[in-house]
């Protein structure tokens, strides 16, 4: 049996840093060819992010499965908000299903106010 000081902790185990929920709108900043976000978390910060839209989860998945399916393989979730975020039905629906599984535990749910001039 290994020693409990070096076996992995739960989050050490998960598969990614971080969960992004965004909207379409949004992808530019998130995620586009010099999307900030990304950059800054993964080549800077070596996050390793999950995207729904780049492809980080099984081809062919319908996208309420595969939600269900990522969000549990994350340490933290992070929620884009901006105008388009707020109105937004599926949005809504993959902030709520984040946030009630990271209930309780504050700290790993980020929220980014986006603000577009």
């Amino acid at each position: 049996m290994a020693n409990p000081l070096f076996r992995k902790s739960k989050e050490e185990s998960l598969e990614y840093d971080a969960y992004v929920a965004y909207c379409d709108g949004d992808y530019k900043w998130v995620y586009g060819p010099c999307g900030p976000l990304r950059i800054f978390l993964e080549e800077r910060r070596n996050y390793k992010l999950l995207l729904l839209e780049r492809g980080d989860v099984l081809a062919g998945e319908h996208r309420l499965f595969a939600l269900n399916h990522s969000i549990p393989k994350c340490k933290k979730i992070i929620l884009v908000v901006s105008k388009e975020f707020v109105n937004n039905d599926w949005a809504y629906y993959e902030a709520t299903v984040g946030i009630e599984h990271f209930l309780g535990l504050q700290a790993r749910i980020i929220v980014i106010n986006l603000v577009k001039l």
